[in-house]
Formats: C-alpha cells, sequence, structure tokens
C-alpha cells in the first residue's frame, strides 16, 4: 500500500483516505492521481539506477566495529561466529553451576 502526503500539513496518509487526519485536508482526486504519478516515476527512476528501495532494508549495518571483528572470528572447527557460540557455551556453563550449587 502507497501513502503520499497531504499537501496542506506534508504528514502520510494512505491513498485510500478521503481527508487527512491531521489537519482535516480533503483530498481531491486529481491531487491524489498527481501524487501516485509522481510515485511511480519515482519508483522508475530508482529502477533504473539499479537500486531498489526493498534491498536497503535487508543490509545490516554494523552497530560497532568490534562486533563486526568479532562475526568475522570463525572458529574452524564449528565454522561458526564466535557470538553464535558464546550463547550455548553461558547456558552450558550456567547449567554446570546449578549441578554444582544442587550437590553441594
Amino acid at each position: 500500500m502507497s501513502s503520499i502526503t497531504c499537501p496542506k500539513c506534508k504528514k502520510h496518509m494512505s491513498v485510500f483516505e478521503v481527508a487527512c487526519f491531521s489537519c482535516g485536508f480533503i483530498m481531491t482526486d486529481e491531487e491524489r492521481d498527481r501524487q501516485l504519478k509522481e510515485l511511480e516515476k519515482q519508483r522508475e527512476k530508482d529502477l533504473s539506477k539499479g537500486s531498489s528501495s526493498s534491498d536497503g532494508d535487508l543490509i545490516h549495518p554494523w552497530e560497532h566495529q568490534l562486533a563486526k571483528k568479532m562475526n568475522t572470528i570463525s572458529l574452524s572447527i564449528f565454522n561458526k561466529s564466535v557470538g553464535v557460540l558464546i550463547v550455548p557455551v553461558i547456558i552450558i556453563l550456567l547449567l554446570m553451576l546449578a549441578v554444582i550449587l544442587f550437590f553441594i
């Protein structure tokens, strides 16, 4: 579903809405069609450049350089990154600690 902007208050609204919830502006069919044509032109321009808006959603930016380095370090035995293996190791250590405390 596409969203268009209200010409009066510049807030997003659905294509199917007749009036803006924020300011009460009544959207005419001509204005809606004009904005939809502009959106279509923008999509065609993005596709002609070779980039689409959904491609950027799939790329996860690294929050921190250390996280990037930790994820690139891999253990040759498991072929998994350190971040993936830390959670099971912590769980096993906590279970071992609970068993030891139980028998004491």
